[in-house]
Parts: structure tokens; C-alpha cells; sequence
């Protein structure tokens, strides 16, 4: 079969599970994304499915926004990198959004964590998703002056799977692609070959694998000092934990819709700001425009105020709850199930979100946050459940272990609320609190993260529930603070993610929930919406919340 025949054949497929109620339309989108199908493509089918063939993406802005206003500066408010701003090795929320603004990634996401082209026009697989071929966009030049080619992600990729650079993107790539795999077959096309075949590949090359932003070819590292990209801006300075400033690049290849030159902005001024309840007050007294992720706790009077905005964006970032099964008492999975038998999941969302976010059952494969999954069997409150697990276990007369965090985000709330709720079953949690820079301090072998007896740990969004396994739940994923190793979720998983077919895909990943969700390796009780906030007058930033801000269309009125 030929891989033009077979894209027939499976849009055909993803068509006739809609129309017979396997598949939401939703979720046609998504799928038809990661297999390359164009916008207008994906449109056709969905007309094809017969019903409404409006397809619409949600978007966090007023609706009836003005028409673009071109220069002016932006003042931006955000955490500070906790690393040197380097693309390969930087894993922060601030490192992450400033590095996005000087570099793209060859797929981005849209408002709600689709993808859609960005220096890759087009992608496609072949019949078993092991071979991936990419169409990339004409005319791009880095900042350097020089082309943009498939050179260039030859280059980018074989840099962040080598073991050696210390790239964060080995927790997405590693025993996916490996060097050597990625090949320029011309100027304006780049295969891959994968070590095995991978059905969400796209998603690993994309803006939610942060490192994945191409860099030029002659790239040696030194980005501060050399900061090179085919973004919209340019950086003028920066000054590590204090600010950032960033200049429109006059030869970036972006336009609107109106064939407008992209950014509309001339300068974006990135204020960098650790503690939130400081960062909300800057927004409150005028000095801040924007606030790209804004935390609900502690930033209730922002949503009263008559000059700020606060957008809503769905979202699938986590706090993860990591059981290290390899420490006591965690080894044992009747004990981590007493511990998610204590939470009350909706009083947990409606004391950290006010109730905005989507419940949580410790699985990934969630429906209402990565729509056409299993349903999970929900996890109420239960502590006579909670208090006979522990007695099966040993802990007849209770139980007593640390929790670690960091003083970020909800961390520290969360963590009261964990204890507050264990206590009715004679669980005593002690809390570990730690600053943002201790609790992420060294490497991988003595990072508290990943090596404490039970942390919690905030993820930003990933697009679908594979991403995330394939980041934390496997023996060889690079950033397993669980450390679980169970042998029928790996194998059910390489299952999963060498299958394109969607009706082959949906038992297995109701299989991958059960075992998830039955051994508890980690504790996900909610899905956050994320929250961003701006003055009232200002239009058109884009990208999905927390770590995405796209400021290439954003605009200040009077």
C-alpha cells in the first residue's frame, strides 16, 4: 500500500468513527492533526461525517476584538529561568517562554493543544508510524541571516537525543529516536526514523517538547551570547532573574491573515518575578500588560478588577502526586491506594481553582481532558477503603511519611490539603517544604524531584495522555519520580503507540487506565484550566496557557 493510499484509507477510518459515535469530532481534529491532514482537509471530513461541519477552535480572547494596532511595547510579567537560558537544557516555566519567543519549533500548538504548522507546513507517516517525513516552510532565515533548511533540524534533533548534551528533551525522545535517525532528503524535507514506531510522534516534535525549537546548524551553545532563531523577536538583553528585552526581528517570515508583517508589536519587556502575590500586584498597579500564567490562589482580587481581563484556557497540566515505589512504605500499592482513597477530589478543585478545572482519577487517560479516551472508574472519598488497604498492608495502626514540594504555584495548598484529608484514616503527613531552586537543585540521581520518598511536582500541559506516560511512567523515561516499572503497562504501551487505528487503540489504552489507575504510581486528582491575565486592552496573544505564549499577534489599543 502506498502512503498516499494508506492517508485515504485512514481518514476514511477516523470519518466512519464519528459517524457511528466512536470518535467526537473533537477528536477527529486531533487525530487528523497528528497525521498531517491540512485544515481544510480535516474540514472536509468533518462535512464528510455528516451534522454540523463547523469547526470552530475555542478561543481565550474577547470575542469582537479590534483591528490590530501596529508598534508599541509590551510589558511582560513571568517566573525567571531557573537555569542559564540555554534551548537545549532549559525544563522551566521561564526559561521555556522566553526561549519560545527567539525559536520555533517545526509544530505548534493551538488554543486548545492542537497542533498546526510552524516551520514544518506538513508531516506524514508511513503505514506503521515508524517513518515520519516533514515538508518544511520556504523562505525562513534565522536571525544570523542564514536559511532555515532540513540541515538545520538534522542538526537541532541529532543535538537533543544525544545522551550527552543534557537535553530535557531525552524525557520525550529517548527510546524513540536515537542519533542518526534524522535525515535531510533534500533542502526542504527531513525523515525520520524512529527505533520503533510511535503513532503520536508529531507530538514530540512539538511545542509542548520544549527543547524542540530549531536552532542553525552551526549552533556551539553560549545562546545568551549568541542568540540566534527564526522567531519574531530579536533580544536586545537580558539580565538572568531580573529582566528581558526583546525587539521585533525585521525579516521574520510570519504574517497574518491580512498579509500583515508579524510581530505587530516593536518590543516586548519581560519582567522576571518569582513570587506571585508581587507579580499580581505590578498587574493591579498598571506597571504589568500581561501575566501569562496567572495562579488562582492568592490572585482573587485580579478577577475584580474593572481594568484586567482573565482568560480561560482549557488545559491538561498536573500536579503530580509521585510515589517513589522503590522507598518504603511506597512499595507496596495498597498503601498508595489508601492514600488516593483520602483525597475529595472536588473540594480539592474547588479550594485550589474555585472549581474550574476538570476531576482527575489517577490515570492519563482521561475523556474529559483528552477527549475519545476510556472513562475511568471515578475515586471517591473512602476511608474505610483507605483504613482496610492500610491494614492489608501492615499499617493497622497508622502511617506516617514525608511529603516534598517547592514554595510554587498551588504546591504548598495542595500539600495541606493532602494532609488535612489523610489524617481521618491515622495517616501523618509531615510537609517538606523546599524553595523552587533546592527542590529542582543537582541531577538526576539526587534532585529532590525525582528522588524524594513522595513530592509533588507541577507539569505544564501536554496535548495527549501518551506524552505524558511516555515522559514519567516507563523504566526509561528520563523524569520518573515514581520510578514504577510495571512490565504489562510497558508492554500494553509500545502496543498503544504503534497503533494508528483508533477502534485498535481504544482497549488498549482502557487497558493502560486500568493498570494506571489500579497501581497508583502516581496520585493526579485534577486537570488545571489554565488562567492568564492582561489589561483590558490588550488583543491577541495566543497559545494554550501556562507555558505557550505567542506574542507574534499581540496588540495594545489606547
Amino acid at each position: 500500500m502506498t502512503d498516499d493510499q494508506y492517508r485515504r484509507d485512514y481518514a476514511h477510518h477516523l470519518i466512519e468513527r464519528v459517524r457511528t459515535g466512536q470518535m467526537t469530532r473533537r477528536q477527529l481534529l486531533v487525530r487528523a492533526s497528528v497525521f498531517g491532514f491540512s485544515l481544510s482537509a480535516a474540514g472536509s471530513m468533518l462535512a464528510a461525517c455528516g451534522g454540523d461541519s463547523t469547526s470552530t477552535t475555542p478561543s481565550a480572547s474577547a470575542s469582537g476584538a479590534p483591528a490590530p494596532v501596529m508598534g508599541g511595547t509590551l510589558s511582560v510579567v513571568i517566573p525567571p529561568s531557573l537555569t542559564d537560558l540555554d534551548p537545549v537544557t532549559i525544563y522551566d516555566q521561564g526559561g521555556i517562554v522566553l526561549i519560545s519567543q527567539f525559536c520555533e519549533y517545526l509544530i505548534d500548538l493551538d488554543n486548545t493543544n492542537g497542533l498546526k504548522p510552524k516551520l514544518a507546513v506538513s508531516w506524514s507517516a508511513n503505514t506503521d508510524a515508524s517513518v515520519w517525513t516533514f515538508k518544511l516552510r520556504q523562505g525562513v532565515k534565522f536571525t544570523d541571516g542564514s536559511p532555515f533548511e532540513a540541515a538545520d533540524v538534522v542538526a537541532s534533533i541529532d543535538r537533543l537525543v544525544d545522551p550527552k548534551s543534557g537535553s530535557a528533551a531525552l524525557a520525550a525522545l529517548a527510546g524513540i529516536l536515537s542519533p542518526g535517525g534524522t535525515k535531510a532528503v533534500d533542502p526542504a524535507t527531513v525523515e525520520f526514523t524512529l527505533d520503533k514506531p510511535f503513532a503520536d510522534f508529531p507530538f514530540l516534535v512539538c511545542a509542548s517538547s520544549y527543547n524542540t525549537v530549531m536552532l542553525p546548524r552551526t549552533y556551539k551553545g553560549d545562546w545568551v551570547n549568541n542568540p540566534v532563531g527564526t522567531g519574531p523577536w530579536m533580544l536586545k538583553e537580558y539580565k538572568a532573574k531580573q529582566k528581558c528585552t526583546a525587539v521585533k526581528n525585521p525579516t521574520y517570515w510570519g504574517k497574518d491573515a491580512s498579509g500583515n508583517q508579524l510581530p505587530y508589536l516593536d518590543q516586548v519587556n519581560w519582567v522576571l518575578v518569582q513570587d506571585e502575590s508581587a507579580a499580581n500586584l505590578q498587574l493591579q498597579s498598571g506597571a504589568i500588560d500581561l501575566q501569562q500564567q496567572t495562579v488562582f490562589q492568592g490572585s482573587q482580587a485580579l478577577f475584580a478588577d474593572p481594568n484586567l481581563r482573565v482568560d480561560i484556557y482549557p488545559g491538561s497540566g498536573i500536579r503530580e502526586v509521585a510515589f517513589n515505589v522503590t522507598k518504603d512504605p511506597w512499595k507496596k500499592k495498597e498503601v498508595r491506594q489508601a492514600v488516593a482513597y483520602c483525597l475529595d477530589r472536588p473540594a480539592i478543585n474547588k479550594a485550589l481553582y474555585d472549581g474550574r478545572s476538570n476531576l482527575g482519577f489517577d490515570t492519563f487517560w482521561e475523556p474529559t481532558v483528552f477527549p475519545g479516551n476510556p472513562t475511568p472508574p471515578p475515586r471517591a472519598q473512602d476511608y474505610d477503603m483507605a483504613k482496610k488497604l492500610l491494614a492489608d498492608a501492615g499499617y493497622a495502626d497508622g502511617l506516617e511519611f514525608t511529603l516534598t514540594f517547592s514554595k510554587y504555584l498551588e504546591n504548598p495548598q495542595y500539600a495541606q490539603l493532602i494532609q488535612a484529608q489523610c489524617k481521618p484514616a491515622g495517616i501523618t503527613v509531615k510537609l517538606d517544604q523546599l524553595s523552587y531552586e533546592a527542590y529542582y537543585a543537582g541531577d538526576n540521581d539526587v534532585t529532590p524531584w525525582l528522588n524524594a520518598a513522595m513530592t509533588i511536582t507541577e507539569w505544564g500541559s501536554r496535548p495527549t495522555p501518551g506524552v505524558y506516560a511516555q515522559a514519567m511512567l516507563l523504566p526509561t523515561s528520563t523524569w520518573s519520580a515514581s520510578h514504577w516499572d510495571n512490565k504489562d503497562f510497558n508492554t500494553t504501551f509500545d502496543q498503544y503507540m504503534s497503533t494508528p487505528d483508533e477502534a485498535a487503540r481504544t482497549p488498549l489504552a482502557t487497558k493502560l487506565s486500568q493498570i494506571q489507575q489500579d497501581d497508583t504510581p502516581i496520585l493526579l486528582a485534577f486537570y488545571i484550566t489554565q488562567l492568564r491575565t492582561q489589561k483590558k486592552n490588550v488583543f491577541g496573544v495566543q497559545g494554550p496557557g501556562n507555558f505557550y505564549c505567542d506574542l507574534s499577534m499581540a496588540f495594545k489599543t489606547v
